[in-house]
């Protein structure tokens, strides 16, 4: 502020003295100047000072919340790090449950297959007992167009296996004009 009031002061005298005369400034006027920029310095240096402290106390305060947030973080992942061994574990356990459903499945179907070996034969049992306790007779059919096995067998009060049978049919393909065989039990 002095300096400048002071250039005004170096203007305004050199226009009111004209050109031709040259003002030169006393040595107080200079020492005046000198303590001026001094100051001006002083205050710097200050503000500098202050800024300076103010920038250490955002990276102490930002510092201390980054090491926060970094804790958190650590936390997070030791939690995470808890669940994915209980997940596996969990995993492992439903692993071996499964070993033992399958080998129970196994158990099963072997069991099934045995059951149904067992049906067989008593199915075959049956029928060899029912043809000896009753007398078949047997009487004559004309496959006719659009008749099947089963229809027929329907028709008749039989199953289809027996009409197979009974007219050594493998498979159950037949045709108009085909003549078959049907079982008639009498007792």
């Amino acid at each position: 502020m002095m300096s400048t009031f002071f250039l005004s002061c170096i203007l305004i005298t050199t226009f009111c003295y004209g050109k031709t005369r040259e003002y030169n400034p006393s040595s107080y006027e200079l020492q005046l100047e000198i303590a001026d920029l001094k100051h001006q310095i002083r205050t710097l240096e200050v503000e500098m000072q202050l800024m300076e402290e103010k920038i250490d106390e955002q990276k102490a305060s930002e510092s201390k919340v980054l090491q926060s947030h970094i804790q958190i973080q650590e936390e997070v992942i030791d939690k995470l790090c808890s669940k994915i061994q209980i997940f596996e574990k969990s995993i492992e356990q439903l692993l071996e449950y499964q070993n033992k459903i399958n080998t129970q499945l196994t158990t099963h179907e072997n069991r099934l297959q045995s059951v149904s070996e067992l049906k067989n034969t008593l199915a075959d049992l049956l029928t060899k007992i029912h043809s000896s306790t009753t007398k078949t007779r047997v009487k004559s059919y004309k496959v006719q167009g659009g008749d099947s096995l089963e229809k027929i067998a329907r028709l008749h009060h039989i199953s289809v296996e027996a009409l197979k049978a009974n007219n050594k049919l493998i498979k159950d393909t037949i045709f108009p004009g085909q003549e078959l065989q049907i079982p008639h039990d009498t007792k």
